[in-house]
C-alpha cells in the first residue's frame, strides 16, 4: 500500500490521529516540522510510541499538537523500536485540545470559534468512558440535539466563549458533531381542532415536524409558540395530517394558552 501523505494545516493531527484510530491502522506517522521530525507509531488505531526532537511518549504528542506545521507520511506496517505510551489515544488528543485552549484562552488568532447558531448532539458512535472533566460533563449533560450553542451558554449560565471553546475541545475528540443548519421557523394561524388533537397539545402539520426533524436529526416533542404580543409559551405537539399552515387547538388549550381563533404566531421546536 502507498505511503499517505499531506500537509498539516490541510489536516489538523486531531484528524489525522481519528483517521488511523478508526480506520484501527498499525503503522508509522512521520512529520516533518521545521524543528526536526516527529514519528508517531500506531498499532491497530491506538498510539504506543511518539518522539519528537528530543521529546517521547506523551510530552512529544503535546508539543507537536502546539505548533502544527509540516508534511505527514504515514507508513504501514511499520513498528514501534518501543512502548513509550499507554494512554488511550482519544484521552491524549482530549488533553492536548485542554493545553492549547488554556494557552490561548486570549488569543484571538486562534482561529474561528465555534458558531453561536450550531446545534451540537451526540453522534452514536461516540465513546463514552473518556476522562471528562467537570466543565465537559456539564456541556454534554445540557446537549439534546436541539439547543444551539448560545442557548446552551445561557442554560449554563456559563459564558459564551468558555462553551464554545469546552465544544470545540469534545468535538476534537468526537464526543460531539455539529449542525450549521437551524431548522426554520414556522408561520401558523390559529384554528379550532374538533378531533385527533388530545387536551393540551397543539396539532402541528406532519410535514412541518418531519422538516424538522430531517434538520434537528431527532423527532420534535415541544414547541415554542410566540404569541402575538411577543410572549412566549412551549407545549407538546400532536402530529397532524393535511394540518397545513395553521396550528389546531382543542377550545379548553386555546383558554388555558391564552391563544385567539386566527391569531398569527411563531412556532419552532423547542430548545429547552
Amino acid at each position: 500500500m502507498a505511503p499517505v501523505t499531506g500537509t498539516l494545516g490541510l489536516f489538523s493531527l486531531v484528524d489525522l490521529f481519528q483517521l488511523l484510530a478508526g480506520a484501527t491502522r498499525t503503522g508509522r506517522l512521520a512529520v516533518q516540522h521545521p524543528d526536526g521530525q516527529a514519528r508517531f507509531y500506531f498499532e491497530r488505531g491506538r498510539l504506543t510510541h511518539a518522539e519528537f526532537g528530543q521529546l517521547e511518549g506523551e510530552a512529544a504528542v503535546y508539543a507537536l499538537f502546539e505548533d502544527e506545521r509540516g508534511t505527514f507520511e504515514f507508513v504501514v506496517g511499520l513498528p514501534a523500536p518501543h512502548r513509550s505510551v499507554t494512554t488511550a489515544t482519544e484521552t491524549l488528543v482530549l488533553e492536548a485540545l485542554r493545553r492549547l485552549d488554556e494557552q490561548h484562552r486570549d488569543d484571538d488568532a486562534r482561529g474561528p470559534e465555534v458558531s453561536r447558531d450550531a446545534v451540537p448532539f451526540v453522534p452514536d458512535d461516540a465513546l463514552p468512558d473518556l476522562p471528562f472533566g467537570d466543565d465537559e460533563r456539564r456541556v454534554l449533560a445540557a446537549v439534546n440535539g436541539q439547543r444551539t450553542v448560545a442557548r446552551l451558554a445561557a442554560t449554563l449560565d456559563v459564558p459564551l466563549g468558555e462553551v464554545q471553546r469546552v465544544i470545540r475541545r469534545l468535538v476534537g475528540v468526537g464526543s460531539l458533531q455539529l449542525r450549521a443548519r437551524r431548522p426554520r421557523t414556522a408561520q401558523l394561524v390559529v384554528r379550532l381542532a374538533r378531533s385527533g388533537v388530545p387536551s393540551g397539545t397543539l396539532g402541528l402539520d406532519e410535514g412541518i415536524a418531519h422538516n424538522w426533524a430531517r434538520v434537528l436529526g431527532a423527532d420534535v416533542v415541544d414547541v415554542a409558540v410566540r404569541r402575538p404580543d411577543g410572549s412566549a409559551f412551549a407545549a407538546p405537539i400532536t402530529t397532524v395530517a393535511g394540518g397545513g399552515p395553521y396550528l389546531l387547538v382543542l377550545p379548553e388549550t386555546l383558554i388555558r394558552l391564552g391563544l385567539r381563533v386566527d391569531d398569527t404566531v411563531l412556532v419552532k421546536p423547542y430548545e429547552g
